[in-house]
C-alpha cells in the first residue's frame, strides 16, 4: 500500500510540475506568415461557427472606485456584428444588437436605453473596433497586431491604430487555448483603468435569432442618448 501510494503521488507530482512548467513557458513571437496562417484558422473557424456563447467572470478596476467591481453572466457573438451580454447577480444588465440597434435595459430600474446604429460615426466605431477585437473579423482595419504562442495556447496584444480609438481604449489583450477559443481578455482604459474577463465553458453552436433581439415591456421607460 505504502509502495501504491507513494507511486502515486509521484505520479501527481510530476504531473502537476508539468502543468506549471507549461504555464511558464516563455512567450514566442509569431513570424508575419506563422500569424497570418494563424488569423487564417480563425477565420474558418468564424465561418463554419459563425455563432459562439460563454459564462463569463469580469474584474473591472477603476480610480474612481475604492474597490474591483466583480460581474459575472453570459456572453454571446454571432458574425459578423451581432452580441449579447446577460449580467447576473445583484445589479443585473442587458446589452443586446443585431447590427441595426443597441439596447441596454436595466431591469431592477426598469429602464433601457436604445441606440440607433449608422447615425454616430465615433459611436458606432466604438462598437465596431470592440466586436473586431473580440470576434477577429476585420481586424487589421482597427488594430496593431502582436500574436505569441504562451503556455499551450496563444495571446494577441492589439493596440488601436486611429488616435479616436486611442480615446477609450489603450490595449486589448485577448488569450485563446490551443483550440482558439477565448480564455481571457485584458482591455486597458485611459486612466489606467482596465477590464479582466474570464472566459468559462465556451461552445461554439446555432444560437437563435431571438437571441440577438429585445423588445421592452409596456412598463420600461425607453431613452435615447444619441437622440433618434
Amino acid at each position: 500500500m505504502f509502495v501504491s501510494g507513494n507511486r502515486s503521488s509521484k505520479a501527481f507530482l510530476l504531473t502537476a510540475l508539468l502543468f506549471v512548467a507549461a504555464r511558464a513557458l516563455p512567450a514566442a513571437e509569431l513570424t508575419p506568415a506563422e500569424r497570418t496562417a494563424l488569423l487564417d484558422k480563425l477565420h474558418a473557424l468564424r465561418t463554419a461557427y459563425p455563432s459562439m456563447q460563454a459564462d463569463f467572470h469580469e474584474e473591472k478596476t477603476s480610480h474612481l472606485l475604492n474597490r474591483p467591481l466583480l460581474t459575472e453572466g453570459t456572453v454571446s457573438f454571432q458574425a459578423p456584428n451581432k452580441f449579447r451580454r446577460e449580467v447576473k447577480g445583484n445589479s443585473p444588465s442587458l446589452t443586446v444588437s443585431d447590427g441595426k440597434t443597441l439596447w441596454m435595459y436595466y431591469p431592477a430600474f426598469k429602464t433601457a436605453e436604445l441606440y440607433t446604429l449608422g447615425q454616430r460615426a465615433f459611436f458606432d466605431e466604438s462598437i465596431s473596433a470592440l466586436t473586431a477585437g473580440l470576434n477577429f473579423e476585420h481586424i487589421d482595419e482597427y488594430y496593431s497586431l502582436r500574436a505569441f504562442t504562451e503556455g499551450n495556447g496563444y495571446r494577441f496584444d492589439l493596440t488601436p491604430k486611429r488616435p479616436s480609438l486611442r480615446r477609450f481604449l489603450q490595449k486589448l489583450t485577448v488569450w485563446m487555448d490551443s483550440e482558439l477559443k477565448a480564455d481571457k481578455t485584458d482591455i486597458v482604459l485611459p486612466k489606467g483603468d482596465s477590464v479582466v474577463t474570464t472566459y468559462t465553458d465556451t461552445r461554439r453552436l446555432p444560437l437563435p435569432a431571438s437571441t440577438f433581439d429585445f423588445t421592452p415591456a409596456p412598463d420600461v421607460q425607453v431613452t435615447r442618448p444619441l437622440g433618434k
